[in-house]
């Protein structure tokens, strides 16, 4: 589906993402049907074959579905904005999402209209929506757990979600101790570490807002452990069990479905070491040349890694 979009900027920014903006639109993916500047900056009609208008004229009669701001800089006050004019928040996205390896805007898009709920075993998950520019549909934000309480929760996730959060220990942040919540119901239960808040309190209070937000129509379960670990098999089984679209990073060898490692990672037990030096987290927190497509990835595309071997 083509999607018709309107720039907000063409200064700077605007030069570094148009020729995958041009890229989109050769794929078919979007129109743009509008470039959106100050009134005291308009010196022409049309831009690289675009229309010019300022921005008081978004709302008058310029059909779009979404406005793409250009300056990564001034995103923010641009997006405030935008919205005081009337437009939906989710209908504005940071230019710099164009900038991302391989993006392809029909891939992004579905995750805007359908958004996808990460549930994960660490901070993962949060740099995932930070990456692509997108709202935290999920709970699982800045927390962390231990492994074999989270091979418990990807069991039956939404039980535990739906409970309330409880404590179970303060946080102090002199002291550097942070707090731990739990989920389930006396005699089940599980227990989440809050590893970058400073108190329970705040925890529950980002955990509820959050939490409001879950798509039950569109979850994906990451996990991921490094061998060996006496655990492992544990932790297979409850990966291999869970019932939601998953991806398990791991350096095992077992031929399991979801498993995202590839060769490099396999380890050695000749060597005692992986064939790679990297762990996953170099490469699945996408600072290092990674070997997913995290928006295939996302959106249950069977061919979202970028390597592999004959």
């Amino acid at each position: 589906m083509r999607e018709k979009c309107i720039i907000w900027g063409m200064g700077k920014n605007y030069e570094t993402i148009l020729n995958q903006i041009n890229f989109e639109i050769c794929k078919g993916n979007i129109e743009i049907v509008a470039i959106v500047c100050r009134s005291d900056d308009r010196y022409c009609t049309y831009r690289d074959g675009f229309p010019v208008i300022v921005k008081e004229g978004i709302l008058n009669g310029v059909k779009f579905d979404y406005i793409i701001v250009s300056s990564s800089q001034f995103y923010k006050e641009i997006k405030m904005e935008a919205v005081s004019l009337g437009v939906s928040e989710n209908r504005i996205i940071n230019g710099e999402v164009f900038k991302i390896p391989l993006f392809d805007f029909g891939l992004y898009s579905r995750l805007i209209k359908n958004p996808v709920t990460i549930i994960t075993d660490d901070c993962w998950g949060g740099y995932v929506y930070h990456y692509l520019g997108l709202e935290f549909s999920s709970p699982l934000i800045n927390t962390f757990w231990d492994k074999t309480e989270y091979a418990k929760f990807i069991q039956k996730p939404l039980f535990y979600l739906e409970t309330d959060l409880s404590m179970v220990r303060e946080g102090d942040l002199k002291a550097g101790i942070y707090p731990i919540g739990r989920l389930g119901e006396q005699g089940d239960y599980v227990e989440i570490l809050f590893v970058h808040c400073s108190s329970f309190a705040e925890a529950k209070q980002q955990w509820d807002r959050r939490r409001k937000r879950i798509n039950t129509e569109n979850i994906f379960v990451k996990m991921g452990f490094s061998m060996p670990d006496q655990n492992a098999p544990l932790y297979i089984k409850a990966f291999a069990e869970c019932r939601y679209r998953k991806s398990l990073f791991y350096n095992g060898d077992e031929n399991i479905e979801g498993k995202i490692y590839t060769d490099r990672f396999i380890w050695s037990e000749s060597k005692k070491a992986r064939v790679d030096h990297y762990n996953y987290f170099d490469y699945m927190r996408l600072e290092y040349p990674s070997i997913i497509n995290v928006l295939k990835l996302l959106n249950g595309n069977e061919d979202y890694l970028r390597e592999g071997l004959i």
